[in-house]
Order: structure tokens, then sequence, then C-alpha cells
């Protein structure tokens, strides 16, 4: 895509976790995501098996949603010139049991960032390896769930690249971070 005329910067990165300590981050975020999900159902239904839970179409809602908003969290502590994000679809998704277990993240930034791209990745790789541990069938095909791309406001702007998603009728991108404001 192209970056609108913005050019690939290195942005201030805060708190960035050494190699070693990447796979924990990022399995503390799976589990987090998983608690947060199971935490709005019954004491007896938290217990149940992942592949039980799978079958209902609350639990995977809650859980897609509580794991793009965990990851984006994260994202934007490393990354103090983000914006925004936002979840997207890249197809339209009639029902969460439709869902191909991905998460398609955008992140608002000022100038596009190759680290951004890298840490991306490095998270995807990371979240399959975490979430295959868990035994969760769902999960065990998959190379890749995780797809970050980048958006800047000139592309917002003029509806061009990942900007022109916004204009969406019915697949617009959803913000995950920060909750409390608006796309500006």
């Amino acid at each position: 895509m192209s970056d609108g005329g913005n050019r690939r910067q290195k942005p201030v990165q805060s708190g960035l976790p050494l190699m070693r300590e990447f796979d924990r981050v990022v399995n503390n975020i799976c589990q987090k995501a998983l608690k947060e999900a199971k935490s709005q159902f019954h004491p007896l239904l938290q217990n149940a098996e992942l592949d039980r839970l799978d079958q209902r179409q609350d639990f995977l809602q809650a859980f897609r949603y509580a794991l793009a908003q965990r990851v984006a969290q994260k994202l934007a502590a490393w990354y103090p010139d983000i914006q925004a994000i936002f979840r997207y679809e890249e197809t339209p998704i009639k029902s969460t049991e439709d869902w191909d277990s991905s998460i398609h993240l955008l992140v608002k930034i000022p100038h596009l960032s190759d680290d951004v791209d890298a840490r991306g990745k490095m998270l995807d790789r990371s979240l399959v390896k975490s979430l295959k541990q868990l035994h969760w069938q769902r999960f065990q095909k998959y190379q890749s769930i995780l797809t970050v791309q980048q958006v800047t406001a000139n592309e917002l702007r003029h509806g061009t690249g990942y900007g022109a998603m916004f204009y969406a009728a019915f697949t617009a991108p959803v913000k995950v971070w920060p909750v409390d404001d608006q796309i500006g």
C-alpha cells in the first residue's frame, strides 16, 4: 500500500520487552484475554474446556474483542506515537461462528514505521505459539492470526490506502484503543 506521502520512520519506543521476555508478555496477553472472556459467564461455564466454549458465539465474540483490545493496548504502550488502533474485517463475517480466528488491527500513526510492521509480525508468531499451547483446537491449524496495518492522517483525510476502509458501508473499522474517544 502507498504510504500516502508519508515516509517511514522509527518512532521512539517505550517499554519494549527483551526478546527472551517477549513470549512471556504475549502469553500474558492471551491469558488475560481468555480470563476476561470467561469472566462474562457463570462460574460453572468459566471452567469448561475451550473447545466447548468455542461452540458459544458469545464466548468467541468476547474473546476476540478482549484479545484485540489487549494487543492494541500493548502496541500503544510500546509505541507512544500511536494515536488510535482499530479492528477491521478483511471480509464481512455473518456470525462469530464464521470467524477464521484472525485479528486484523489498523494502527493510526503519524508516520509509517518498519518497526511497527516488524513488531506486529513478532506478535503474530508469539500469539500463534501461545494459543496453540492452550490446546484450543480452533488455533491448532493456523500459522498466522494477527495482521497489523498502519494508516496515517493523510490517508484518512484523502480516503487512500488503508484510510479508504473508514468509508466502507458495512465493514468500517471499529476502535479498540483508546476506548474513550473518537477518531480525530
